[in-house]
């Protein structure tokens, strides 16, 4: 299992409900005008991620999200194929009142 990270005011999808987020150029940290200290992220109950990855703990889910999709052979994507098409002449003979297409 994979170590949970805490979300990160520097991070590109953090946004400030308050908008008092302050970054310098070139700077690691990040600065809240509101409070007038430093961000901390995590703990900040106006904090919002763009990409709905922030946990109730104050870390980042955007982790969990990087789940591999099951790549499908050919031989299943042909398959697949043949079925829609099977379904789609036999909407079609209904429709048009044939038992077997030309």
């Amino acid at each position: 299992m994979k170590s949970k990270r805490n979300c990160e005011a520097t991070c590109p999808y953090f946004r400030c409900g308050q908008r008092a987020l302050f970054i310098k150029r070139g700077s690691i940290q990040a600065f809240c005008n509101w409070v007038g200290d430093i961000c901390v992220a995590a703990k900040c109950k106006y904090a919002i991620c763009e990409k709905k990855a922030l946990l109730i703990d104050g870390s980042c889910g955007l982790e969990n999200r990087e789940v591999q999709k099951k790549v499908r052979s050919i031989e299943e994507e042909a398959k697949l194929e043949e079925e829609a098409l099977k379904s789609a002449q036999m909407k079609l003979m209904k429709k048009t009142g044939k038992y077997f297409i030309e």
